[in-house]
């Protein structure tokens, strides 16, 4: 019996060493962990990718003459977060601006009968509205207005007219990946271009305001792709045949041929392919991209597009992201690379691909906003309102802007200030 005993306990401390061992060997918390990566997102269905809306914006004055105010985004009213510098009139208009989701307070100068600075702080309302009311009977027309970058120059104030800018007056940011329809690696430095638009608005009594004169400032920060790329900027609210089009080199003024893309609906489609000319890669394979050869900002092309409208525009048509649709095209096949939601120009669409959303239902119809969507509702091109710093090589998105999964996940409503909120991995990021 004490054989027994001896025998039965041995084999029990055999089994549980084994078990032990067993343990270690496959307890998935003393396993390394996997890295998350963008392919692993749960992105919500309804997700549009956004990160800034057209506010539905009143403003109305008792003053019988136009007083001239400016919007901002901070508290600070810098010059960089103005959103437009207009003359509000004796009415109530309504004011299209392009505001980040971000965005929970907006604020307004305007100087009074005396001189004196007034600063008015607006909440904004979860549709994305606000307003704003001038009661102060010694308003005069006196101009409160400085300048910014130095295409509003072209603007002129004396005209009673005023600008609006789109996103802001500091630059905003288009990041895209280059292997549509194959996902890529998702570090999103595969093409990545600064843009600012700047409308001069013009507005008659009861009417909304126009524009006649748009002037977009284009920059490009890095080229990290592995196919030859070309960007083209397509404005589907403006037909060719409605606008004569300037373009300059914003460092040094030289002018450029201004080439049209010939379109069968008349878009006025722009090659901007002067960007992406003579670019200074030195012993990089890339443009900015890479930590040991890094671009100064003040070597990045610049270019500057004007555009003379023959019959002014409302404003809020334009200011629409499908609108302004800054795009990619491949030179040597084709291939087009647009924001989510928008279809392309002249590029086969890969309908029947089955990583890709379906772009038509059984019946027939078309959902047009399934366009550069795959199947786990990825993208291949991202706006971003502010001068967003990109990643380096194979950087993980995801560690460099830690809140940009909690964004994505949640369908926009958090860590809607992902790119700007002081938290990024900075060693992963170049900033210009």
């Amino acid at each position: 019996m004490k054989k027994k005993t001896v025998l039965f306990a041995s084999c029990l401390l055999g089994t549980l060493a084994f078990s032990s061992c067993e343990k270690n060997l496959y307890d998935e918390s003393k396993q390394p962990e996997k890295e998350l990566q963008m392919k692993d997102l749960d992105i919500p269905a309804d997700f549009q990718w956004k990160s800034t809306r057209v506010s539905e914006t009143t403003v109305s004055s008792t003053i019988p003459t136009p007083t001239i105010v400016s919007f901002f985004l901070d508290e600070a009213c810098s010059e960089e977060e103005k959103l437009a510098t207009i003359p509000v009139y004796a009415e109530t208009s309504s004011l299209p601006l392009s505001i980040p989701t971000y965005a929970k307070t907006l604020y307004a100068q305007y100087k009074n009968g005396s001189g004196a600075m007034i600063k008015a702080t607006m909440p904004i309302n979860p549709d994305g509205s606000f307003s704003l009311s001038i009661n102060d009977n010694n308003n005069t027309t006196s101009r409160a207005v400085t300048r910014g970058h130095d295409i509003e120059d072209d603007i002129d104030y004396d005209k009673g007219e005023g600008v609006i800018y789109h996103p802001k007056n500091g630059w905003g940011t288009i990041m895209f990946e280059d292997q549509f329809p194959s996902l890529g690696d998702y570090d999103f430095n595969d093409f990545v271009v600064n843009y600012k638009v700047q409308f001069e608005v013009n507005k008659q009594k009861n009417k909304d305001y126009k524009s006649k004169l748009i002037v977009i400032g284009l920059r490009l920060k890095a080229v990290g792709g592995i196919f030859p790329y070309s960007p083209y900027l397509r404005l589907k609210e403006i037909k060719k045949s409605e606008a004569e089009v300037e373009m300059i080199d914003a460092k040094t003024g030289r002018p450029f041929k201004v080439n049209c893309v010939e379109n069968k609906k008349n878009y006025l489609i722009i090659d901007c392919s002067e960007l992406i000319k003579n670019l200074p890669k030195g012993e990089s394979q890339y443009f900015n991209t890479e930590r040991g050869a890094l671009v100064s900002t003040n070597d990045l092309p610049e270019i500057i597009i004007t555009i003379d409208l023959n019959v002014a525009k409302e404003v809020e048509e334009i200011l629409e992201d499908d609108e302004f649709d800054l795009y990619l095209k491949r030179n040597d096949d084709g291939t087009e690379i647009h924001m989510n939601g928008i279809e392309p120009v002249g590029y086969k669409y890969p309908f029947k691909d089955s990583n890709l959303l379906p772009v038509y239902e059984s019946d027939g119809d078309e959902e047009d906003d399934n366009y550069y969507f795959s199947k786990e509702r990825l993208i291949w091109g991202l706006r971003v309102p502010g001068n967003v710093a990109h990643a380096i090589e194979k950087a993980n998105f995801l560690k460099a802007y830690p809140g940009f999964r909690k964004w994505a996940t949640s369908s926009g409503k958090n860590e809607q200030n992902w790119y700007g909120q002081g938290n990024a991995d900075k060693s992963l990021l170049i900033y210009n």
